[in-house]
């Protein structure tokens, strides 16, 4: 069977920012660079200038796919239009986020910038308070369909970016890797509907996030109070996630955490024909399972990282470097801190049938020597012992197992990236079910920039940070200019990334 491709890596090195020496600037006389001039300011009212020129390639993606009006057929919240519909406070509330505000009230600079209201078609925006207005009015007591109807809106939209990805033929694409985690997202508002403590004791919700490994796509999100465990609702999520993505790809692995190890998470992946690998909970048990296997069937195991070195290292041409002082092993041992060290594993599989049910899955065990040391003492050894639980196909190796499984930890900065680059784990209102519909709209604005990645920029950008790609795409400067019954941007031929701005808005008018 045919594995899953390696993701896509952005690269640490700032690409594309260094100047060729014979075309650096050289200053004239002698004395600093950087000799700031005393300045003189002016307004020109003549030019519409606004500083969200890269809201044009979210604009692309938002009238190619008709997000506006998949989600004017499906929200029904508001009984007046005054003048705005539902895809009018979704879209810019979307757009907020994805150009960096980090609330409500950051709104009203889109609001006030004629240059983005010119952009967009539109003759005003949606003020702040209007904003949380509209997302209180989605209440599941008298409005049961209006969530519903924008997790759906932003499905539909989701399922024909990945048709377009798969090309005219329409496709399957190989595989879709689904990891599943959980976030606790800390509350100060003591009235925050539908919160709980956690069990840390912080007054909080608890997020359920399904994304798409190697994009970072948001397959589906749900809000829940905090004293819930991070897998409860998550058969539910699959059920209604896998079937769409079964749609555009051939095979499908849902890979999570120990807490996702239950029964009806496993049933629901085999329910949709789907490959699951979890890392399984440490057990009594199991820890006897794991003794009693023979000393000769724990086959050596290297991490996926650590065999990459290895190759690098074997490259011909490689030199090298001298290795640094190991200062927090130093520091440890000073302060006779216990060190644990990990010296080698071992992986080995046993077949494990569950507690009432007739089917059979692979355990894949991994066994790691541990040091031990405290301070200048004596060096004591241990074994420490991981699962995995899988229905993964044999022609997957115990090691290959391992590999995908413990890949999922890239969510962890998935995670990190949409609370700190996106600003999604705000909770702006009181109400439960408004919240919820904030991460629905979060979640297509955090989606729009993966497919503007995918659709019309190299692959490493879809790995970037949001900081890195708000300046590179979004943070443009441009004039907005009516011509010809026509709308026209007219950018700065400064900009570093101005050639794949252009190509990528050209791309996706296609």
């Amino acid at each position: 069977m045919k594995k899953p491709t390696a993701p896509v890596r952005a690269s640490h090195v700032n690409a594309g920012t260094a100047i060729p020496e014979e075309e650096l600037a050289w200053p004239e006389t002698s004395g600093r660079v950087v000799r700031l001039p005393r300045l003189h300011l002016e307004v020109d009212s003549r030019s519409t200038v606004t500083a969200y020129g890269g809201l044009a390639l979210a604009a692309d993606v938002l009238r190619r796919f008709r997000v506006a009006e998949k989600i004017d057929a499906r929200v029904h919240v508001l009984k007046l239009y005054l003048p705005y519909h539902e895809s009018d406070h979704v879209l810019a509330q979307a757009l907020n986020l994805y150009a960096g505000g980090t609330c409500i009230e950051d709104q009203a600079t889109l609001q006030h910038d004629e240059g983005v209201k010119r952009l967009l078609g539109a003759c005003r925006l949606p003020d702040p308070t209007t904003a949380g207005d509209f997302l209180r009015r989605f209440d599941a007591r008298r409005n049961p369909e209006s969530l519903a109807g924008l997790r759906a809106a932003v499905d539909e939209a989701q399922e024909e970016v990945w048709g377009a990805l798969a090309g005219r033929r329409k496709r399957k694409r190989d595989w879709a890797v689904v990891d599943l985690d959980g976030h606790t997202k800390e509350l100060y508002g003591e009235q925050k509907e539908g919160a709980d403590f956690d069990h840390r004791g912080r007054w909080s919700y608890n997020v359920l996030l399904a994304s798409l490994a190697g994009t970072g796509e948001c397959l589906g999100v749900r809000n829940r109070p905090g004293n819930q465990r991070s897998s409860e609702g998550a058969a539910d999520l699959l059920a209604d996630t896998l079937p769409r993505v079964g749609r555009r790809f051939a095979k499908v692995l849902v890979r999570a955490d120990s807490d996702f190890d239950r029964r009806d998470v496993r049933k629901a992946c085999e329910a949709e024909g789907a490959f699951f690998a979890f890392v399984a909970r440490e057990a009594a048990n199991r820890l006897a399972w794991a003794e009693a296997i023979p000393e000769s069937a724990w086959k050596p195991f290297r991490t996926r990282a650590h065999r990459e070195r290895q190759g690098h290292r074997a490259a011909a041409g490689f030199v090298p470097r001298r290795k640094k002082r190991n200062r927090r092993r130093r520091r440890a041992r000073e302060r006779g801190y216990t060190n644990l060290q990990l010296v080698r594993q071992w992986v080995a599989e046993i077949p494990w049938t569950p507690a009432g049910s007739d089917k059979t899955y692979r355990m894949v065990i991994r066994r790691q020597l541990i040091e031990e040391s405290e301070g200048q003492e004596s060096l004591f050894e241990f074994y420490r012992y991981r699962y995995v639980v899988t229905n993964l196909p044999r022609s997957w190796s115990p090691a290959e197992v391992i590999d995908a499984t413990y890949q999922r930890c890239d969510q962890e900065n998935v995670i990190e990236q949409m609370g700190s680059g996106l600003a999604m784990w705000r909770m702006p209102v009181a109400e439960f079910d408004g919240n919820c519909a904030w991460l629905e709209i979060g979640r297509l604005a955090w989606n729009l920039g993966k497919w503007i990645a995918q659709l019309a920029l190299p692959p490493e950008v879809v790995r970037w940070e949001w900081k890195r790609f708000r300046q590179a795409f979004v943070h443009v400067a441009a004039e907005v200019v009516h011509r010809s019954r026509q709308r026209w941007l007219r950018f700065s031929p400064a900009h570093r990334f101005l050639d794949l701005l252009i190509a990528a808005h050209v791309q996706l008018q296609i």
